[in-house]
């Protein structure tokens, strides 16, 4: 499963059961700079999923607007969303815009705070795991590597410990919230 499907699959599981609202749903959450899917990618997906057996369509009739296919998970639908979300993303070797998109798609398909904040330490250990690794693998004599590959080193390393920073500080938040995340406003978060 791609995180878009997974995303997808999130939304309908929420209650946003066709298309155009799943597409102003991501515009007005701002989630629209971590995905990024096309309406004709969307509706492309949606068949997929519906083939695979994770939704199940229907059509709705309102008045004399033209009919529209709404949307809902099914059983199936329910248990891969669920696997995906505890095994199916590779928290190692994923980037921090990769990540981003999982976590919109986690706070969608279950918007709890402590799941949430389980979903950033997973991350979070990740992370330093690779500063670890990038660490040791560079000698201790830096000076003889070409100034090309040393800066995108520096940079990779910088860039991590960043995000280091940043997972931690969220996951302190979240360990200080309850309830729902997926509505909260930072206001409401006491922050």
């Amino acid at each position: 499963m791609t995180i878009i499907e997974a995303l997808i699959l999130s939304y309908i599981k929420r209650g946003i059961g066709y298309g155009y609202g799943i597409l102003t749903h991501v515009k007005e959450s701002g989630s629209d700079e971590w995905v990024e899917f096309s309406r004709a990618g969307l509706y492309k997906t949606l068949d997929k999923l519906e083939k695979t057996g994770f939704l199940e369509k229907r059509t709705e009739q309102e008045g004399g607007r033209p009919p529209k296919k709404v949307y809902s998970i099914t059983p199936e639908g329910t248990r891969a969303l669920s696997e995906f979300l505890g095994n199916g993303f590779n928290f190692d070797f994923q980037t921090k815009y990769d990540f981003d998109a999982y976590l919109v798609t986690a706070v969608a398909a279950s918007p709890d705070a402590a799941v949430l904040a389980e979903t950033v330490r997973r991350r979070l250990e990740a992370v330093q795991k690779q500063i670890a690794v990038l660490r040791e693998e560079w000698p201790e004599d830096k000076d003889s590597y070409p100034l090309i590959v040393f800066s995108l080193y520096r940079r990779r390393l910088e860039s991590l410990e960043a995000e280091c920073s940043w997972l931690s500080w969220f996951e302190d938040i979240l360990k200080t919230v309850s309830g729902d995340v997926l509505h909260m406003t930072w206001g409401e978060a006491g922050k």
